[in-house]
């Protein structure tokens, strides 16, 4: 039973071992294998070989494979690779005519990550016998580019398709917000501030009114202690004249009936007093209630009014409201800068492609990479904008530049051609690196102003020596503004690259195929020559 057991394993695991795909390499770009299981031995069927090509294990399911530059030229070569209980033998052929740009030819990546796809692999693979007479480098090739005729035309039809929505998007934004919204949120507005100035009315009324009113009691109140003043007065003299006529009973009598006269008075004084005051309690009880109703307005038309501001503001960034500030300019933030699709290549319309690259950037996007690199440009854009690179992350055959980008003046960063050249040890542009990906690129980012906003741009992998370099220019899309320029050593590079790759058997990161000379010294003068390429 056990025998069978063995026996069937054996089986399926023959059944989906790789033998004799052919495997190119080429000088300036990696070669990435991706498998179903961790590979545990990698080996070339030549020794020699060790000396022309470098292989490593990345993120335990997948290998690498780089070219020495020190060589001029690679052999053909059998590499063998053990990954769960499986073994794969591949046919290593070296490529000195592959362009990491070349839309024609796809990148560098065998994926035979998925176990179902890589057992139809195996199933529907030639024997090798019938394709190891000829040159096989050429045939490896041809099969490519009929496979890559396929895979340009989809790019074509997708880069046509984004061409046709970016020009009948924009004449398109002009009308965004409707007319109906647009006067339903005015006659809202208007109401607020017809009911907030009626308020103010009534309150200025009331004002005016419990004004009148105290001046009025106040007038009474005076006219009253004058008329009680003089028939005081009156009294006294009447008094005088009756003691003088030593009317004693007359004298008491008058005395009584003027106590009682002034009693009664001062009853009166002080009952219409009462009436006064609680007639002014209810007066102010009134005017307080007419403003907290006048307060309430006002907070109500300072809600609406901020939520219009609100509104406004959003509004200058809405497609219609960019289209207003920059497209009526000529400023077209809907489309590819001018100078831009150059520097794509096809992999970034096929589909699979850049949504792959999509969840991988938005991955980068929302996640706190430690370790950061932190380079910083050669100098900020429009005196104030300052764009850096955090981070370098490695995924398969492509490489992932997160900047950061922080906008420090006092209006819009109109974010333009963003472009990578290489430049080699004696600091000569090599090449420009063709990204495959930038974050946004449908619509490229505005950063407003005293805001920061981070964005990944993506190349296929290029494979450096430690004197070589990166430079990343970004352009402001206003010309005046300025381009910044971001050096990235290569020593730099691969030390990142160094971090997510190990030789096979060893916990030991791998080493670079050339010396870290000289580079460092150099870096800083590559940005210059921006405006000659």
């Amino acid at each position: 039973m056990i025998a069978l057991c063995c026996s069937f394993y054996y089986a399926q695991a023959r059944s989906q071992n790789i033998n004799g795909e052919k495997i190119i390499v080429g000088r300036e770009s990696i070669t990435i294998i991706n498998f179903p299981d961790k590979v545990v031995n990698i080996n070339f069927s030549d020794e020699a070989a060790y000396d022309y090509y470098i292989p490593k294990r990345r993120e335990e399911r997948s290998i690498s494979i780089q070219f020495n530059k020190e060589k001029a030229s690679g052999p053909v070569t059998g590499l063998l690779v053990n990954e769960g209980g499986r073994s794969h033998m591949f046919r290593l052929l070296f490529d000195s005519t592959y362009d990491i740009n070349d839309d024609s030819r796809p990148p560098l990546w065998y994926d035979h990550s998925n176990l179902k796809e890589l057992k139809a692999f195996v199933k529907n693979q030639k024997d090798p016998s019938e394709t190891s007479t000829g040159d096989e480098l050429a045939k490896e090739k041809e099969r490519q580019k009929k496979e890559a005729a396929e895979r340009r035309e989809e790019a074509l039809a997708a880069q046509k398709k984004s061409e046709e929505s970016a020009v009948t998007k924009a004449p398109a934004a002009a009308a965004e917000e409707s007319g109906s919204e647009r006067r339903q949120r005015e006659a809202a507005l208007e109401l607020a501030r017809k009911e907030a100035k009626e308020k103010e009315r009534q309150l200025q009324l009331a004002a005016e009114k419990e004004a009148a009113a105290q001046k009025a009691a106040e007038e009474q109140s005076r006219k009253e202690a004058a008329q009680l003043a003089l028939q005081k007065e009156q009294d006294e003299k009447k008094q005088k004249a009756l003691r003088e006529q030593q009317n004693a009973e007359a004298l008491a009598q008058a005395q009584k009936e003027a106590a009682e006269k002034e009693k009664r008075q001062q009853e009166q004084w002080a009952q219409k007093k009462k009436q006064e005051e609680e007639q002014r309690k209810r007066a102010a009880e009134e005017l307080a209630r007419k403003e907290a109703a006048r307060k309430e307005a006002q907070e109500r038309l300072a809600k609406l009014e901020a939520e219009r501001q609100k509104k406004e503001a959003e509004k200058a960034y809405s497609e219609a409201g960019i289209w207003q500030r920059y497209g009526k300019k000529g400023i077209d933030l809907y489309n590819f800068p001018r100078n831009q699709v150059p520097t794509v290549n096809s992999d970034f319309y096929v589909v699979r492609d850049t949504l792959r690259n999509f969840r991988i950037s938005d991955s980068l996007l929302h996640t706190d990479i430690p370790d950061k690199l932190n380079i910083v440009a050669d100098k900020p854009i429009n005196k104030g904008v300052v764009i850096s690179l955090e981070n370098i992350v490695f995924k398969d055959v492509h490489t992932y530049y997160k900047l950061k980008i922080e906008n420090n003046t006092d209006e819009d960063f109109l974010m333009g051609r963003t472009y990578m050249y290489w430049y080699d040890g004696a600091d000569r542009a090599k090449m420009m690196v063709k990204g495959s990906y930038l974050t946004y690129i449908g619509f490229f980012p505005l950063v407003r102003p005293k805001t920061t906003q981070h964005v990944v741009f993506v190349t296929r992998s290029p494979n450096m020596v430690n004197d070589e370099s990166l430079v990343l220019f970004v352009d402001e899309r206003r010309k005046e503004k300025g381009t910044a320029s971001i050096v990235i050593p290569g020593s730099n590079y691969n030390k990142v690259l160094e971090s997510v790759q190990v030789r096979v058997g060893t916990s030991t990161p791998g080493k670079t195929a050339a010396p870290a000379t000289g580079g460092d010294s150099r870096t800083k003068k590559r940005a210059k020559n921006n405006r000659q390429l």
